[in-house]
Parts: structure tokens; sequence; C-alpha cells
């Protein structure tokens, strides 16, 4: 649903405020009509074994074609491509092997209708802790804590040579333990970071790096990681404050690689630092601390095994709300 109301077919044609194309509302009601099928027999279906109707697999052809039409939108032809000429193997692969089963009705009962096909691990650990997660983290950047970790890591380092680098990495590194994302942690810091070290005397090249390493640092920057975070600890079978306490260290020498590097260079160069007059004064700073409790709590919870990883992140919005 989402996928057809966000990215119209066309995105140059001219509609009404809130219009969409006919041709979209009829594939988006035909294709989400396929899936809310699927939700409402799925214990049927499940019970059926390997017998499945035509209806069912013309269903099924629907909601693929749907998927594969919001893919499109979203991503772009190249997934699709991919896609495609794997369904287009699995389809043709029974010519040279006649004991596989290269029919349609197989490949569409293995793509919609079994967890091994969109609806398999990945689809599964989005739906229970990615996307909570995601919300936590959009709810806690609401309340200022970027601004926050920024300030914080200009009173750390920002007074060093080379601080506003210094700045970017651990800045980088303290937003990635929010966002867990490579983009959203460079549009976050990098807006003040980036200006910063190319005033101070970095080559504007240099100054690019060094926030595009730093930022994608975010992805194993625990506790809120990529979704490859969560997708070890489904594939593996372990509690993901296992994947937090053993990412820690990795993460340290990760940023500390960068950390070196950018000081290295601030000492070639002969950079100094941040003003004192520029800095942002600690004491004012730490009145802001208690934006870090929802973040303090999610960790505690999961690394405690208190709750499950829903229950501590939908509790930890909740808490980001109240500190807002």
């Amino acid at each position: 649903l989402m996928g057809f109301l966000l990215y119209p077919a066309k995105k140059s044609l001219k509609m009404k405020a809130n219009t969409m194309p006919p041709g979209d509302i009829l594939f988006m009601v035909i294709g989400s009509g396929a899936f809310f099928y699927y939700a409402a027999q799925a214990e049927k279906i499940v019970n059926q074994g390997t017998h499945f109707t035509w209806l069912q697999i013309g269903i099924g052809i629907i909601g693929l074609a749907a998927l594969i039409e919001v893919t499109r939108r979203c991503v772009g032809l190249p997934i699709l491509i991919v896609a495609g000429f794997f369904m287009i193997y699995a389809l043709s692969v029974g010519l040279t092997n006649p004991s596989f089963p290269g029919r349609v009705r197989y490949l569409v009962r293995n793509l919609f209708y079994t967890k091994e096909g969109i609806f398999s691990t990945p689809v599964n650990v989005c739906s229970k802790f990615i996307v909570v997660f995601i919300i936590f983290g959009a709810f806690l950047e609401r309340t200022g804590i970027s601004n926050f970790f920024i300030s914080l890591a200009n009173c750390v380092a920002g007074r060093f040579a080379g601080g506003p680098a210094k700045v970017a990495v651990i800045s980088s590194a303290l937003c990635g333990m929010v966002s867990g994302s490579s983009v959203g942690n460079t549009v976050t810091t990098g807006a003040v970071t980036i200006p910063m070290m190319k005033k101070t005397g970095y080559r504007p090249e240099f100054a690019g790096a060094v926030e595009a390493a730093a930022s994608t640092g975010g992805q194993i920057m625990p506790p809120i990681m990529g979704a490859a975070a969560f997708l070890m600890a489904d594939f593996i079978g372990v509690p993901y404050s296992d994947i937090i306490g053993r990412a820690i260290l990795p993460a340290i020498l990760y940023f500390g690689g960068i950390f070196i590097s950018v000081h290295l260079e601030a000492k070639k160069l002969g950079l100094s630092g941040i003003p004192k007059e520029e800095l942002p004064k600690f004491s004012k700073l730490i009145r802001k601390a208690y934006l870090l409790i929802p973040l303090v709590a999610l960790v505690v919870w999961v690394s405690g095994n208190y709750m499950t990883m829903q229950k501590a992140a939908s509790l930890a919005i909740l808490l980001s709300i109240g500190v807002s």
C-alpha cells in the first residue's frame, strides 16, 4: 500500500492534490487483496500442504506482480532484472533437469505461500524487530539528541589538533548508537562537521572521506545497529544482547582507527583545534543529559534480558516522548 502511495507510476504526471492515477489505484487494490487473502487464509493454506488450486496460484501471481512493481518503483530496474533472471532460471531449469519441477505453480507456491519466499527470515525479522527500532530512533532524533551528541563531541575533542575531524568521528559514533544508518548519520553530522573541517584546513576530499567513513560505522555501533545485526541474531539463534556485546570491540577499533588517521593528518598539516570561545559550555550541556535516558534504558533492558526487544523498544519510545 505505502509503495503505491509514495511512488506513483509517473512522477512527472501532474495530478491534483491527494489524488492517485486510476491505474495505480487498481494495481494497489488488486495487489493488496492478494496479500490480505493470504493473511486471512494462512492457517488453511499451511494445512493443505502442496495441493494448491489454480485460483490460489492466480492470486499468488497477482501478489508477486504487485510486489515486483513496487520494488521497481522504490529501488529501480537493477533489482528487478536480478529477480527476473532467477525466476526465469527457476522455470527453465526443469528443461535440463527433469527431476526438478520447473512449473509456474511450484514457483508461485514457494515464493508466495511458504517461508522460503518473500515471507522468509528477512521479512520476519524486519516486522518483529527492525521496524520498532527504526521508530525508536526516529523519536529519539526528534528529541534533539543528535545536536546533543555533536555538542558533546565538541566538548571532548574540539580543542585538540584537528578538532573538527575528531568531532566528526566521535559524533558519528554517538549518533550511530541511535540511528544505525550510514546515510542518516552522514546527513545529521556531516552538515555540521564537514564545513568545520574545511574551515580548519582539511582538504575537502579528506573532510568528505572522514565523514563518510565515520558515518558508515553507524552500522556496527551498538545498541541500534543495521538490519544485518538483527538478521545475525535470528540466523544463529542468539539473543540480540549477545550481538551488542560482541560488536563493542570491533566498533571501538573501527572508530579508533579513523580517529588516529585524522590525528596524524592534523599533525602533518599543523592544524589547530577549535577556539575555546567557540566550544559549547559543558556546564550547560550537562543539563541536557536527560536526553540519554531512553537510550540507557534500552541498553539495560536488552542487555539484561529483562524483557523482549519489542517491548523494550516500545517502552523506550514512550520514554523518548516523555523527555522531549
